[in-house]
C-alpha cells in the first residue's frame, strides 16, 4: 500500500515539474523576411514585418495574430524547434539572406541558432502559418 502511494507521489511529482518546465519555455522565430513569431504553452503571437521595415520596401508580412495554443499543438513546436537547435546540419554562423533566427529560452538556460534552408526549418514554418491562421 505504501509503494503505491509512493509510487503515485513520483508521478504526480514528475508531472507537475514536467508542466511548469514548459510553462517556463519560450520560443522565439524569425522568418527569412523578418516576420517574428513568440511561442509559450498558452499562445503563439506573430508580429509581421511591414512593407517600411522590409528590405524591398514592398513586402508585408500581413495582419498581427495572437492565438491561444493547445498542448498538443505546442509540445509538437518545441519538440521540432528542439530538433532543429540539436541538429547541426542547417546552422549558419552570421544572419544572411534567406536565413532564419531560432531561440529556445528555458528558465537556465537560452539557446539560438541562426538557420539556414532546411526541411525542418520548412516543417516549422508550414505548422507555425497553419496555426496563425
Amino acid at each position: 500500500m505504501k509503494v503505491r502511494y509512493i509510487f503515485a507521489t513520483l508521478v504526480l511529482a514528475a508531472f507537475f515539474v514536467n508542466c511548469k518546465s514548459a510553462d517556463l519555455l519560450t520560443i522565439h522565430y524569425t522568418d527569412q523576411n523578418n516576420n517574428h513569431y513568440t511561442i509559450n504553452s498558452r499562445r503563439l503571437k506573430f508580429d509581421p514585418v511591414s512593407e517600411k521595415e522590409s528590405s524591398s520596401g514592398t513586402y508585408s508580412g500581413g495582419a498581427p495574430a495572437e492565438i491561444s495554443l493547445k498542448k498538443t499543438d505546442f509540445r509538437q513546436i518545441s519538440e521540432l524547434a528542439e530538433k532543429i537547435m540539436i541538429a547541426s546540419e542547417g546552422k549558419n554562423n552570421r544572419r544572411e539572406m534567406l536565413t532564419s533566427v531560432l531561440t529556445i529560452s528555458g528558465k537556465d538556460k537560452t539557446t539560438s541558432a541562426i538557420l539556414k534552408k532546411s526541411e525542418d526549418r520548412s516543417k516549422l514554418e508550414t505548422l507555425l502559418q497553419k496555426l496563425r491562421q
